[in-house]
């Protein structure tokens, strides 16, 4: 009897028990659940997006950022190189790089070392002395060096040349939308949201400037500082120029933007007048040797067939 009374007492228990807790314990298990499921579809996501990125982005860029931070911190610092760690900072913005100075330095002693290591390598393979084995480790180190440095000025080249291409049509745009209204700061976010390309970006950096309190003189001067193109301190001198006088910014906008594309012209037009210069050279080297053969060769020989007769 005290068995069947335990057993029906632990069910009554039981039963209240399901009976106060079952909502809790449903509504636990649902968040639980949708908390899963979201957390399984964000890591699907990110797998998805790892999946879709190159081998170099998932593996080599991670650990070559993690040498270069591992190494920043061992460098030694010294402030009296600020300057040259600014007009390096300049230079690396100028190519579109965004790292800072420490790690692109990093980065040169690393491609620098490892080129010189080959160059040893290929040097013990082949059995050179040692004299020319330390020369061709000198020689990959000048290589290396001269390379970085030829690849940083390319590509500064090249995003000027793209930033110069891009200015007419920006302006343009800028115009459009301050002449339908908006104001200056505005007309350029909406450029900014609508187009893309590194005029874009560094229009970008300009309004971040002036919405987090640089005033709009000192935003565009630092514009044209970075950009360090003759258009681009004009368009940022002329613009300035039109807020203190009070100037209409749309004809400003319209002129500067008719001023590059003149400008561009002409350069177009001076190259052009350049190119029958250039062709002199390939000319004098490889056309008038052939010609001179042509026109002077059966001239030789009857010359020395009438000596060799005599």
């Amino acid at each position: 009897m005290a068995i069947i009374i335990s057993i029906f007492g632990g069910l009554l228990i039981f039963c209240i028990l399901v009976i106060l807790l079952y909502k809790r314990g449903i509504d636990y298990d649902m968040i639980n659940k949708r908390l899963y499921n979201i957390s399984f579809k964000q890591k699907n996501v990110d797998l998805d997006e790892d999946l879709n990125k190159s081998l170099y982005e998932r593996f080599a860029k991670q650990k070559l950022e993690y040498v270069i931070k591992l190494l920043t911190k061992h460098l030694p610092k010294n402030t009296k190189n600020t300057k040259k760690d600014d007009s390096l900072r300049k230079i690396l913005r100028q190519a579109g790089m965004i790292i800072m100075p420490n790690e692109y330095l990093v980065i040169r002693m690393i491609v620098i070392t490892t080129i010189s290591i080959i160059f040893v390598i290929i040097g013990l393979l082949f059995q050179f002395n040692i004299i020319t084995i330390v020369f061709m480790a000198l020689f990959g180190v000048y290589a290396s060096y001269t390379v970085m440095r030829f690849n940083l000025m390319s590509r500064i080249k090249k995003r000027k040349e793209r930033l110069e291409s891009q200015m007419p049509d920006v302006l343009d745009m800028i115009s459009v939308n301050v002449e339908a209204g908006l104001a200056f700061e505005q007309a350029m976010s909406h450029v900014i949201n609508n187009f893309k390309g590194p005029l874009l970006d560094e229009l970008n950096i300009c309004y971040r400037e002036m919405t987090m309190g640089r005033s709009r003189r000192d935003a565009l001067v630092l514009l044209g500082e970075r950009c360090d193109i003759d258009d681009m301190k004009s368009f940022t001198g002329a613009v300035i120029q039109a807020g203190k006088m009070g100037i209409s910014l749309k004809n400003v906008l319209r002129t500067q933007a008719a001023a590059i594309r003149q400008n561009r012209r002409n350069k177009v037009e001076e190259r052009a007048m350049k190119i029958s210069i250039k062709m002199l050279l390939p000319m004098v080297l490889f056309i008038f040797p052939v010609i001179f053969i042509v026109l002077l060769g059966p001239a030789v020989i009857k010359i020395i067939e009438m000596f060799g007769g005599m």
